[in-house]
């Protein structure tokens, strides 16, 4: 029982030694935060996307985090996945798949946002129609406008983000990333 003392009280020394050092770190001093995958959202990196275009900045916000930015829902704007009110809908800036392979802060360079024409809402539609189950259920006929985000992350990474207008206060999001696939997509209706 002893010898069952002294090992715990081993174990018990060691593990202190091994925490005190961590917990003395100090996170401001930390000036490689983006070389380690992490960015500083205080001090972003001199390339990093500050503000979104219009119309994306009415229906998103830009959200920084250690791993990067997010777009997430505006503020007057509820975002969701069909049939789910838990899940959180956003787009991260790590959304390409050839961007999940790399340990490393991704954060968005340039978002560009153009409302279709009335061909490019045909070829979306044709495109979505194609690739997107959930897009087949909720627009049987072709939407009478849409826009199209044109997505870029600190990887050089592209993707494109179609936005089909269902009113005025219902509108859709369907990230391509490269494939549109109907797990992405999620509803955005204003409050």
């Amino acid at each position: 029982m002893q010898q069952l003392r002294r090992r715990s009280g081993w174990a018990a020394l060691a593990l202190c030694l091994v925490a005190v050092p961590a917990m003395a770190h100090n996170e401001g001093d930390h000036d490689d935060a983006d070389t380690e995958g992490f960015i500083d959202c205080a001090r972003p990196p001199e390339d990093a996307l500050k503000a979104l275009p219009e119309p994306l900045a009415q229906w998103a916000s830009l959200e920084c985090l250690p791993i990067g930015h997010k777009l997430v829902q505006g503020e007057q704007w509820l975002w969701r996945y069909p049939g789910s009110w838990t899940t959180r809908a956003e787009v991260p800036a790590f959304a390409p798949e050839a961007s999940r392979q790399q340990a490393i802060a991704k954060y968005y360079t340039a978002l560009r946002v153009e409302r279709l024409p009335d061909d490019g809402v045909a070829a979306m539609h044709d495109r979505l129609s194609k690739e997107s189950s959930m897009y087949r259920f909720y627009f049987e006929a072709q939407p009478a406008q849409a826009y199209r985000v044109a997505a870029r992350n600190n990887l050089g990474h592209e993707f494109e983000i179609f936005v089909p207008v269902e009113t005025d206060a219902k509108l859709w999001s369907f990230p391509c990333v490269p494939a549109c696939r109907p797990e992405y997509a999620f509803m955005m209706e204003r409050r």
